[in-house]
């Protein structure tokens, strides 16, 4: 990321990183995260797929989830799991070859403007 940063902000060249970090964007199907808790164990929760809005969102949900531990209910966290985890097109057979075509389509778009 910071050649792509340099090409906007090249006086930037010299400053330092201290803290960076990376991998795979979880994408849902539907682009909506995915919050709630685990019905088999209600003590158990998750925050997951933000589908490239992390930064953004994740402080929200993380309130949303300590809500309801701290309180045993969030209504927020209760809007979240209402929404419905849909699952991936052609199940798992085609989701490693889709997800490669996918990542490619977004880089191509990256390089090539």
């Amino acid at each position: 990321m910071r050649p792509q940063v340099l090409k906007v902000f090249p006086q930037l060249g010299n400053v330092r990183i201290d803290y960076q970090w990376g991998g795979m964007i979880a994408i849902t199907v539907n682009r909506f995260p995915q919050v709630g808790r685990l019905s088999q164990h209600p003590n158990v929760y998750y925050a997951q797929g933000y589908s490239g809005h992390g930064l953004n969102v994740t402080h929200w949900t993380a309130k949303l989830l300590a809500e309801s531990i701290a309180l045993g209910h969030s209504k927020g966290l209760d809007v979240f799991s209402a929404v419905p985890h849909l699952t991936f097109p052609g199940g798992k057979a085609l989701r490693s070859p889709l997800l490669a075509l996918g990542m490619l389509w977004y880089r191509l778009r990256e390089v090539l403007g």
